[in-house]
């Protein structure tokens, strides 16, 4: 039995752009286009209707623009995530329901790229970028994308996060044990999981693991959020 395709939603104000995006998808054996938006508010919408796996959210659009488009869109990953707690599925934040969203921005050092990325995106694109890297990145979102991409969100996460300034605030990583500690200070330096098993003498599946109880512990959609908590944490050089 063939294995289902990645169901794509497109979101572009810009009509000729957008349709550039169906034609690389619907010429991919594994991917399939359900459905073009053009504004955020269509985006949500047809997120509801079509139920996409992975949504290309462009930033700048008429009406609701991307970054708060994209709030609304993972905002129930992450109260799924809540509800779940360590005891819930295994896959934090990570239900049939919820896509994963890709923005898509002209400038690559866009302070809106991070508020996307904080709002609980898994990647960015550059609208140069080439259909390789467009196609890869889709995949890539889709089972699980390492910040060690070549398309990295760590060089914005590094200019824009600030450390939030509370007086006496409790350990943020308490929940986790010494060994998530651990890994989770190996992530926040975009280590991929296989890095993070050769550092620490693990396998990948163990890795693996212990990155599924920390996202789960802290209430984090995935590992650019991860990062983004430990920068707006001061933990960073953890």
């Amino acid at each position: 039995m063939a294995e289902p395709r990645i169901r794509v939603l497109i979101v572009d104000d810009q009509p000729l752009f957008a349709s550039g995006l169906e034609l690389q998808i619907a010429a991919q054996a594994d991917l399939e286009c359900v459905g073009v938006a053009y504004d955020g508010r269509e985006a949500i919408a047809l997120v509801d209707s079509v139920r996409p796996d992975v949504v290309l959210m462009d930033l700048r659009m008429p009406g609701m623009n991307g970054v708060d488009a994209t709030a609304a869109i993972t905002g129930a990953g992450v109260r799924a995530q809540a509800a779940n707690g360590p005891s819930g599925s295994g896959k934090a934040g990570d239900c049939a329901s919820v896509p994963k969203v890709v923005v898509l921005t002209t400038i690559r050092r866009d302070e809106a790229v991070f508020h996307a990325l904080r709002a609980g995106a898994s990647a960015f694109l550059t609208k140069d970028a080439t259909p390789a890297v467009l196609l890869g990145t889709i995949r890539g979102v889709h089972s699980g994308l390492d910040l060690t991409d070549p398309e990295s969100s760590l060089d914005v996460i590094q200019e824009f996060a600030r450390p939030a300034a509370v007086a006496d605030a409790p350990d943020p990583l308490a929940p986790l044990s010494v060994r998530e500690r651990e890994v989770f200070g190996l992530l926040t330096r975009g280590l991929s999981n296989a890095e993070v098993a050769s550092t620490l003498f693990l396998s990948e599946a163990t890795v693996k693991s212990h990155v599924q109880a920390i996202l789960q512990k802290l209430q984090l959609r995935g590992r650019v959020q991860l990062v983004i908590f430990a920068y707006e944490s001061g933990l960073a050089a953890v």
